[in-house]
């Protein structure tokens, strides 16, 4: 594949890929949505009915709010992940929330999603790099699709660090797995480009990646 047919094809090809799940995982959320918007308006017509109760109404429906807002947020996080990131001009880049959002865009494929063990052990201060979001966003999403088909296959779990020395890492771990799959085409893809950003490293069943200052 060639780096600039990758740039544009890649990302709509995972999302053609995963559509099937992706719609399954939004579809939870809407339902608990349609849900409490229902329930809160049979909670209004109760308090018009009686409006003495207005202290419980109000501590029922904020436990209510939060629920739609966590499932809104569930929603954004999904739909960003969806979106195609085609800036090719250097801007800041938080690694953590890349990392954030491909996991959520992979959970498309629902048995990555529910049979896969998944532990991601992210910094807590941003680890942000200066570069174009379209190869960062479009190498992870190679990588990603390396390693998930791998990981169904093979029954394996996957585990994901960051950490920051003298500039941003990111470690890919995969268990139960004998080998990184550095041989895999979209691995291939990956390092093409993702590599003028990061050094890659692998070593047995691990990946490291560490940002070229």
């Amino acid at each position: 594949m060639k780096k600039d047919l990758c740039h544009k094809l890649l990302h709509k090809a995972a999302c053609g890929h995963l559509v099937q799940g992706l719609v399954h995982n939004m579809s939870g959320p809407l339902q608990i949505l349609s849900m409490q918007i229902e329930l809160l308006g049979l909670s209004f017509m109760k308090l018009k009915k009686d409006p003495a109760n207005v202290e419980d109404f109000l501590a029922t429906q904020e436990q209510k709010l939060s629920q739609i807002q966590e499932q809104l947020d569930r929603l954004k996080s999904i739909l960003e992940s969806i979106n195609e990131i085609a800036l090719d001009s250097s801007i800041p880049i938080n690694i953590n929330e890349v990392l954030k959002k491909m996991l959520v865009f992979w959970e498309g494929d629902l048995k990555f999603k529910h049979n896969v063990p998944k532990e991601a052990n992210l910094a807590e201060e941003d680890l942000v790099i200066f570069a174009p979001p379209a190869p960062i966003h479009q190498g992870f999403c190679a990588l990603f699709w390396a390693v998930v088909p791998t990981l169904v296959e093979r029954e394996g779990a996957l585990f994901l660090r960051t950490f920051k020395d003298d500039s941003p890492n990111v470690e890919i771990r995969l268990e139960n797995i004998p080998c990184f799959p550095a041989e895999d085409p979209f691995y291939e893809v990956a390092h093409e480009l993702l590599s003028p950003y990061f050094n890659f490293n692998v070593s047995q069943n691990v990946l490291r990646l560490k940002h070229v200052s």
